[in-house]
């Protein structure tokens, strides 16, 4: 026995020392991100690894690309700058030699158009230039001004624009870029962040007073991260944290932010940033994990590559730090982690969609058509192909089918401008049928009406059919006439199946509203719909607002019943029936231009409703106006509170249910 427990356990060991399963995420993974449903869905490669370069090495931590396609990067723990040729093949480095022009702790590097070499070397705390052959030219030094006080001047990260003047952002300094002319004289700072006004520090400006105020710790922007430049001379600057806002801002001549402060899809841990030859933006974040592709407004389009410092597989980055375009659309990163260099290439996919993309943007929308059509036949599902052949085909004038690729993208601008074009056509064809439609519909309706009273003047209705016809003509009556309306509710003894009926005639409503309000108004797949949900967010409330009225008002001796309480919101419900009607038509008929109107008809509605609520409340429980106001208000608060409960309960049950199916599990596995 005890041989055989001693072999037991001599399996068990060697089971706890072998190796594990290998796994990794393929690096080829990319979603592309549809703006009209704000989320992201899975497509082909548009990027794939071409590379994984090492000139041995240090800790590469910044990268630019020139002019004509030789690759610069920063190697900090090497004091140099290695220059790579496309095939990643050494070529050179720079800042070796003893002397002036010897680099100690480089952290960034940019090269002019005419191949001038800039270097922010931080060890020695200057800027060094070296010509376009690696021969150290001059240095800039932290400028004599007292502008700059007793700031440290540690560059980090720089550019040159077309007349030379460099921005420089120095180490963790929250005031913006440094701005030196081509002579190293100072000119200022330029696009600092703008500090964070958290909920705190506004509650403490309006409790505390001046002296506390100025011993408090001042919230300061956050310092930029990286910065770059376009073949336009705008300047993105790259700021970590914020959730995303203000991540890249595109910064004209002014320092003013093209972008407007605008919250970047997958910008919260961004490292750097580049700008290709078709104004595309790249990025790479440390918190999406991923390198991002945005057009040239910051709209995020696509997501690829992967960052795992665990890993050393082939095309997925490891700690990167800096990343460039070359003119053949390739990127280049610098990644520390590994110690390496990676170069992606553009797919056929990613060809064709990016040319696409690219030509769409410039509004050469028949240029594009072929690109789309190689996009299509590649990937259906890609929406930005239904966008971009829907605004080919309404340029040509293919209106229907406009509409239908338009709808398929889900683009509610697009489709509304090609609705518009089919209306305006199809009014221009039968404007006169239309108008003799409405006379006629209209004049069935006076008449039809006058004959139903008429009718019922000689033959009325008997005695067992009276009350119950009162009861539902009653429901258009209270709507215009509230004050009466619902007094004769409480008067009289409604059947329960003309409730019924009336609040089944609510809810069939909502269902048409649902599937056939308009897609303008209603963008979404129909087959997709939680009808469940949809219904019961509708439903919920009323009911919640019934029990909460009802108790309140009982506490505060209202008179309603809870039967009358029932009826009477029931009847208040009027105005949805009456106003869903013509919006549920208007829908299908306005364009996005006239919009307006089904706002305006939506607003109105709402606030009829309320108002038809709170009259109920007063005539129901025989209030003052300013004791139905309060009551009003209370019964908000118990409707908020019972929801509270509500979800505080769900969730403890669902946490209690979790409890007993784990055990459950346990229980089985061990038997």
């Amino acid at each position: 026995m005890k041989k055989w427990l001693s072999m037991a356990l001599m399996g068990l060991i060697a089971l706890t020392v072998l190796p594990k399963a290998a796994s990794a995420s393929l690096p080829y993974w990319t979603a592309y991100y549809d703006s009209n449903q704000s989320n992201w869905f899975q497509i082909q490669p548009i990027y794939r690894p071409a590379g994984a370069y090492s000139a041995d090495f240090g800790e590469p931590v910044d990268l630019d690309v020139a002019s004509d396609d030789k690759v610069y990067i920063a190697d900090k723990k090497q004091n140099r700058i290695v220059v790579l040729d496309q095939d990643g093949s050494l070529l050179r480095t720079i800042g070796e030699e003893e002397g002036s022009g010897q680099l100690s702790s480089p952290e960034g590097v940019f090269v002019t158009p005419d191949n001038a070499v800039y270097v922010a070397d931080s060890g020695n705390q200057r800027i060094a230039v070296f010509d376009q052959n690696g021969v150290f030219q001059r240095d800039f030094k932290k400028p004599n001004t007292p502008l700059m006080g007793s700031e440290h001047f540690v560059p980090v990260k720089l550019i040159v624009d077309r007349r030379g003047v460099m921005y420089i952002q120095l180490n963790s300094s929250y005031q913006g870029l440094v701005r030196l002319n081509p002579q190293g004289e100072f000119m200022g700072y330029f696009g600092a962040n703008k500090a964070d006004q958290s909920m705190l520090n506004w509650l403490k400006k309006l409790v505390l007073n001046k002296d506390q105020l100025a011993k408090e710790k001042a919230a300061l922007p956050k310092p930029i991260t990286n910065v770059s430049v376009d073949k336009d001379g705008f300047i993105y600057t790259s700021t970590a944290g914020g959730e995303g806002k203000g991540a890249i801002r595109k910064l004209n001549a002014g320092g003013v932010d093209i972008f407007k402060n605008k919250t970047l899809e997958n910008g919260h841990g961004i490292v750097d940033a580049a700008i290709d030859a078709d104004a595309f933006l790249y990025n790479i974040d440390l918190d999406s994990m991923h390198i991002n592709m945005y057009d040239r407004n910051g709209e995020a389009m696509f997501e690829f590559g992967l960052v795992n410092k665990d890993t050393q597989q082939y095309g997925i980055l490891g700690y990167p730090t800096g990343i460039g375009v070359d003119n053949n659309h390739a990127i280049w990163i610098s990644d520390s982690g590994t110690n390496t260099v990676h170069k992606y290439v553009r797919t056929d996919l990613g060809r064709d969609v990016l040319k696409a993309l690219a030509l769409y943007a410039e509004g050469k929308y028949e240029q594009s058509k072929p690109y789309w059509e190689a996009v299509y036949a590649r990937n259906d599902m890609y929406n930005g192909t239904f966008q971009g052949l829907g605004k080919v085909l309404l340029h040509e004038g293919r209106n229907e089918d406009a509409l239908m690729f338009m709808k398929a993208a889900f683009d509610t601008e697009g489709y509304s401008k090609a609705f518009w074009k089919l209306r305006l056509d199809w009014l221009q064809n039968h404007f006169m049928i239309l108008i003799y439609s409405l006379v006629g519909g209209g004049l069935f309706l006076h008449f039809g009406i006058r004959g139903i009273r008429l009718y019922l003047r000689k033959r009325p209705l008997s005695e067992r059919l009276q009350q119950p016809f009162a009861d539902l003509k009653n429901f258009s009556y209270v709507m215009f006439h509230p004050y009466e309306g619902f007094y004769r509710i409480k008067e009289a003894r409604i059947a329960p199946w003309i409730t019924i009926a009336l609040l089944s005639l609510v809810l069939a409503i909502k269902l048409c509203t649902i599937y056939w309000t308009g897609f303008l108004f209603h963008p979404v797949e129909l087959s997709e719909v939680n009808l469940l949900k949809e219904m019961g967010f509708f439903i919920l409330p009323w009911i919640t607002w019934i029990v909460a009225n009802y108790l309140v008002c009982s506490v505060k001796d209202g008179e309603g019943k809870f039967r009358e309480v029932i009826q009477g919101s029931v009847y208040a419900l009027s105005p949805y029936v009456f106003f869903s009607i013509p919006l549920l038509l208007l829908s299908n008929i306005v364009s996005l231009d006239e919009s307006i109107i089904i706002h305006a008809m939506n607003m109105v509605m709402v606030l009829w409703l309320l108002s038809m609520f709170f009259v109920m409340t007063q005539v129901i429980h025989n209030f003052e106006f300013v004791e139905t106001i309060k009551n009003s208000a209370v019964t908000v608060f118990a409707i908020l509170t019972i929801w509270m409960f509500g979800f505080i309960i769900f969730g403890l049950s669902f946490n209690l249910y979790d409890f007993f199916y784990e055990l459950y599990k346990e229980v089985n596995i061990n038997l």
